[in-house]
């Protein structure tokens, strides 16, 4: 542990008025050395427990980085390739006639975004099927390939693509082929509600009510559905500096931005390539400085949709340590 960087820390804790609004985990790593690591406020106020790093949030949007993998190793193994149309595959998505795999996982797809749209509603027991049937019968669609907009309908459908692929539910194929491959044991995808021991409790903004749990939901499978820890997402991150899973060729890929520094699940800015992630009662962000091989990771178990501080939080960290 660096001293300096835990006093630093503290400080800011103590003395910056929306960083006090932060409550969660905090992990920062260089190569193998741990720089810091610490829980602030309690990952259950009930039962006042305080995290650690094999504590699990969800990590929403973060669940993109998987989901790219998982393409990226059907590629690997010669069943699809990333320039295919995925209507080629899911035979009832209509407009997948005119839409590159690439194109989805790079954001440029054109697709609308399902859960703006009118008709969207997110009502307790809808599932990731429901989403894709939604998603099915969208109409305004942008030209593919011309602009960026992120976009989760992507995700989405690239989920059932997986699924339709492999022949596995995407939860099993990345358990298989990922987090057990991996051992990151306290990682998985849920489409339901599951008892995890280690689970942190998610709760609203205490700006708009005072530790009332958030409502989970478990619709968007592929594009945020997965729920992982610091010590996993340690694992993740030593693994994307290696060839163990993906050849250096695709690993390239899924990193190489196409427009508004977008990649496959990674927003790519110089040697920062980072995302966020944002659920009901969640907020999670991952920053990795290439060059460094510097990792920064926060986790909050509230509300990160509209209340969130979660840029100002990784901003201020990141002033810190570069």
């Amino acid at each position: 542990m660096n001293t300096v960087l835990w006093q630093k820390l503290n400080k800011l804790y103590r003395e910056d008025e929306i960083f006090q609004d932060f409550n969660g985990y905090i992990l920062i790593k260089e190569g193998n050395e741990l720089l810091f690591k610490q829980s602030f406020g309690y990952s259950d106020f009930s039962e006042k427990k305080v995290a650690d790093e094999h504590t699990v949030y969800s990590i929403g949007s973060i669940t993109k980085q998987f989901t790219a993998m998982s393409i990226l190793l059907l590629v690997q193994k010669g069943l699809l390739s990333i320039d295919d149309y995925i209507g080629n595959y899911l035979t009832d998505f209509k407009y997948g006639a005119n839409i590159k795999i690439r194109d989805m996982l790079n954001m440029v797809s054109g697709m609308p975004e399902y859960w703006n749209q009118p008709g969207w509603q997110e009502i307790d027991g809808i599932t990731t099927e429901d989403s894709y049937e939604f998603i099915k019968t969208l109409t305004d669609y942008n030209p593919p390939h011309q602009n960026f907009n992120y976009c989760n309908s992507n995700y989405i459908v690239l989920g059932k693509l997986i699924e339709q692929i492999s022949g596995l539910s995407l939860g099993e194929y990345m358990e298989q082929n990922i987090f057990k491959t991996l051992g990151m044991d306290n990682t998985r995808l849920l489409t339901a509600p599951k008892f995890i021991k280690e689970l942190a409790v998610g709760y609203k903004s205490p700006r708009v009510s005072k530790w009332e749990k958030a409502t989970p939901i478990y619709s968007f499978a592929g594009a945020g559905g997965v729920y992982s820890s610091a010590a996993d997402l340690c694992i993740w991150d030593s693994t994307l500096y290696k060839n163990s899973l993906l050849s250096k060729e695709l690993l390239a890929e899924m990193f190489r931005p196409v427009f508004n520094g977008y990649a496959m699940g990674w927003y790519i800015n110089g040697d920062k390539v980072s995302h966020g992630g944002d659920a009901p009662g969640f907020s999670t962000s991952i920053s990795r400085f290439r060059t460094r091989k510097l990792l920064i990771l926060l986790f909050c178990n509230v509300d990160g949709c509209k209340e969130s501080n979660m840029s100002h939080y990784v901003n201020k960290v990141e002033s810190l340590i570069l």
